[in-house]
């Protein structure tokens, strides 16, 4: 029995399953990369805001948004409300990606106030 050629044959049935599968680990890492920048510049935009509660309402809200659109590109939807010195800031962004979940949308929601002279974050 002739035998040559079966390793060529084997690598041609494989190969889709390993280009699938490194395709699938690079989406999925990118999209944890995507999100952790996202957190980043949520929590940096609330510890400025909470520097800055003694500004104008409509003031700080510009800035807030001025700081998340330079770290964030292409933000969906983003909603800032500030009551009571509690700041909570919702994003969603929409990514390119193929195979994460949420059909690659990202969404956050970040809550922050001073108790006690201390900053608090908190993410929902």
């Amino acid at each position: 029995m002739n035998h040559k050629g079966q390793v060529l044959a084997i690598f041609v049935l494989l190969l889709p399953i390993l280009l699938i599968s490194a395709s699938l680990i690079i989406d999925v890492g990118l999209s944890y990369i995507e999100k952790r920048n996202i957190e980043r510049a949520t929590e940096e935009t609330i510890y400025y805001a909470l520097d800055h509660l003694d500004q104008d309402e409509t003031a700080l809200k510009t800035n807030m948004t001025y700081l998340l659109n330079e770290n964030i590109k292409n933000i969906y939807d983003l909603r800032l409300t500030i009551e009571n010195e509690i700041i909570t800031i919702n994003i969603e962004k929409r990514t390119n990606y193929i195979f994460t979940k949420n059909k690659g949308i990202i969404k956050l929601q970040y809550q922050g106030k001073i108790i006690d002279g201390k900053k608090i974050i908190t993410k929902e």
